[in-house]
């Protein structure tokens, strides 16, 4: 059983450059926050490039799997607070063969590798491309017969 629990970060909305909801990533058996996983409201091109989803494990917590089961507590969380979330866009480099393994674990739908724009910042920060994903939500709906 997972003793990994999201603890909100609050932070003044100006911030961020879309409204963003932040969470420490806290392991109990540990007594530490381990990284952050953040759910970011993305559009257009942003959103193929930076995804809806973005974490970080603090490089002595990795490889425990943390940023897995921090990301499903997000998605979790996210689904239940927007009820018109169908599915959700989660982006790594190609190259990052750590973050291709946790979100693969996800169950999602492998879009595509796209080249990043000369003009976008990325690029110039170094990001020639990005994979793209999508988490297609799950609902289920239980029916009450009588």
């Amino acid at each position: 059983m997972s003793d990994v629990t999201l603890k909100k970060v609050i932070l003044p909305s100006e911030y961020f450059d879309v409204p963003t909801i932040m969470y420490d990533v806290y392991v109990a058996s540990i007594e530490r926050i381990v990284g952050r996983v953040e759910f970011r409201f993305e559009e257009d091109q942003d959103l193929i490039y930076y995804g809806n989803i973005g974490y970080v494990i603090y490089l002595p917590y990795r490889g425990h799997s943390y940023a897995y089961q921090a990301t499903v507590k997000l998605i979790e969380i996210i689904s239940e607070q927007f009820d018109e979330l169908n599915e959700v866009y989660i982006t790594c480099n190609p190259d990052n063969e750590a973050s291709k393994r946790t979100i693969e674990k996800l169950g999602v739908t492998f879009v595509a590798t796209v080249d990043i724009e000369k003009e976008h910042e990325l690029y110039r920060l170094g990001d020639k491309q990005k994979n793209v994903y999508i988490k297609y939500i799950e609902w289920v709906f239980t029916l009450f017969l009588h």
